[in-house]
């Protein structure tokens, strides 16, 4: 027994009892009781100890069906329960307790001591060791090369990531990994589904309750069947009507109320055949003219919410929005001019959003150019530099406005256009900034534009730049679980997660959550997709800008 290793049980000792000869179990036996003559040992029953150990024991006692292997370090005061295993290449040194089931992985480290260092006038090999000793429950797995300081408890029924460093004492159940170690979860409690798993089941969810969360939001108008955004809400805008749409057509269906061409009928009635420009069915028309060459904001947003509407019923407007084709190049810079970067930038850039969208559509569906050239040259030249934005931050609400003008205005030009944002690293320094200041949007200013407006910026600028790629998709993926739970069932979500759930908060979170998983890659889980203003890729109509 006292030769070079000549076969497997050094390294695989488990087998030993079970395949080893007569012979080899006799020697092994004889090699044991050497040990135990000192009165320093005690072996249990079937235990096997390599002859290739460093075996230098002060005091070790081995339980039944123990096993020390090949190569393995064992010295000082060491105590195994029953069914332990020290696997090759572990040390296992100073003072250690191991309870019943604890198998140690090959070139771990066990450390129950440490060298005294706080004299500062002597070498450290002079000023000895301390040994508070290590102490650790049943049922553990110590994974390969991880290693284990002086005065740590491991609870039961713990496992012990592969190369984990420990520092501090283990609970009962846990799974730790790092260094230093923390706990990763716990065995006791159930595993928590993946994010794919999440939006997969969120999705179906989704899928089974969005005709009920239509149908709280029904009303009548006059003597005709319409939607509200909530329920007992007076009917004041004609959006939630839009929004229903756009929430069916997220599951491929059309909204109840109506069938699809009545619904087409009504939204191509709200268009002036003038000026192209639809308007809000239930208020009259704001005036349009030279200080405002697409109406009030109200009308601005016509363009997008009866747009897109329409788009979901697989049609579009009647006439192309001659405002926006035939606006001379000097009243566009003119007005882009003259909006509220500086105060109030989400404005500015929501003017730009339905100017942009305006072009687009007369681009897509009557194949006319407008002024469209002209607005990106303007957006070129007004783009700042160090901050990716086109408005700037104020002392009360800091990068809001700015960040949030991002959004509006990037979605309605170059995503729809399909062309790379200015200074795409800039923006992304500034908006992650955004970030850190609202506290990462988990409490603080959680509302749907608020998340929108950042999830949105980042899956558009992740096209184009690996810049702080990491941070990024973090920021999302942290995200996505908290948006998840928002959602109540039967009545779909609120706008911020305190109010009460409508049409518009449903139809924008859903649309944020499949923005989320789409930058990750997960959006396929979900089971559905926007298809109206949150519609995430466009047909290219970009040769007009040749």
């Amino acid at each position: 027994m006292n030769a070079p290793f000549q076969n497997t049980y050094d390294f695989c000792p488990w087998l030993f009892w079970r395949q080893a000869t007569d012979d080899e179990k006799q020697a092994q036996l004889q090699f044991q009781a050497t040990l135990t003559a000192s009165g320093k040992v005690q072996v249990g029953e079937t235990c096997y100890i390599s002859p290739l150990a460093g075996f230098v024991p002060a005091k070790v006692c081995m339980g039944n069906g123990s096993y020390i292997a090949g190569y393995a370090y064992v010295t000082d005061d060491i105590s195994m329960g029953k069914h332990c295993t020290v696997n090759p290449y572990t040390v296992v040194r100073g003072k250690v307790s191991m309870g019943d089931g604890v198998r140690i992985g090959a070139h771990a480290n066990v450390l129950g001591f440490n060298h005294k260092h706080h004299d500062l006038d002597r070498p450290i090999y002079q000023q000895g060791v301390s040994a508070t000793g290590i102490v650790i429950g049943d049922d553990v797995w110590i994974g390969s090369a991880a290693t284990l300081l002086d005065g740590v408890t491991i609870g039961s029924h713990c496992i012990i990531a592969a190369g984990a460093v420990v520092t501090k004492s283990v609970p009962d159940w846990a799974i730790v990994a790092g260094n230093p170690a923390r706990v990763m979860r716990y065995r006791n409690q159930p595993k928590a589904p993946s994010l794919a798993q999440q939006l997969a089941q969120f999705g179906q969810r989704a899928a089974d309750q969005w005709q009920a969360v239509l149908k709280r939001c029904e009303c009548v108008v006059g003597d005709q069947p319409r939607y509200v955004d909530a329920p007992a809400t007076t009917p004041r805008i004609f959006r939630p009507n839009n929004d229903a749409i756009e929430i069916a057509a997220l599951f491929g269906e059309v909204a109840p109320l109506l069938p699809k061409a009545e619904w087409v009928e009504l939204l191509q009635s709200s268009q002036d055949p003038a000026n192209g420009m639809p308007h809000d069915l239930w208020q009259a028309p704001g005036p349009i003219g030279p200080d405002q060459p697409l109406g009030d904001g109200n009308t601005q947003y016509q363009i997008l919410s009866t747009g897109y509407a329409l788009m979901c019923l697989d049609a579009h407007f009647k006439h192309p929005i001659h405002a926006a084709h035939t606006m001379p190049v000097a009243l566009l810079r003119q007005t882009l001019e003259a909006l509220p970067w500086q105060e109030r930038a989400w404005g500015a850039g929501a003017w730009v959003d339905a100017m942009g969208t305006a072009l687009w559509h007369n681009r897509r569906y009557f194949n006319l150019d407008g002024p469209i050239a002209p607005l990106f040259e303007w957006l070129a030249e007004h783009c700042k530099p160090h901050t990716g934005l086109w408005g700037n931050s104020t002392a009360a609400q800091g990068w809001l406005q700015p960040v949030n003008g991002f959004y509006r205005l990037t979605r309605g030009t170059y995503a729809h256009f399909n062309l790379p944002v200015p200074h795409a690293e800039s923006a992304i320094d500034t908006i992650l900034a955004h970030i850190r200041l609202n506290a990462g949007f988990v409490r603080k200013n959680v509302n749907a534009c608020n998340l929108l407006d950042t999830i949105h910026p980042f899956w558009l600028l992740l096209q184009q730049s690996q810049h702080r790629r990491g941070e990024m998709l973090q920021f999302i993926e942290n995200q996505i679980p908290l948006m998840l739970a928002w959602w109540v069932d039967g009545a779909g979500f609120g706008f911020a997660a305190e109010d009460q759930p409508g049409l518009q908060g449903t139809e924008m979170w859903l649309s944020i959550i499949y923005i989320a998983a789409d930058a990750l890659g997960l959006a396929h889980t979900l089971g559905y997709s926007p298809k109206g203003v949150h519609k995430l890729r466009y047909e290219a109509v970009t040769q007009a800008l040749g």
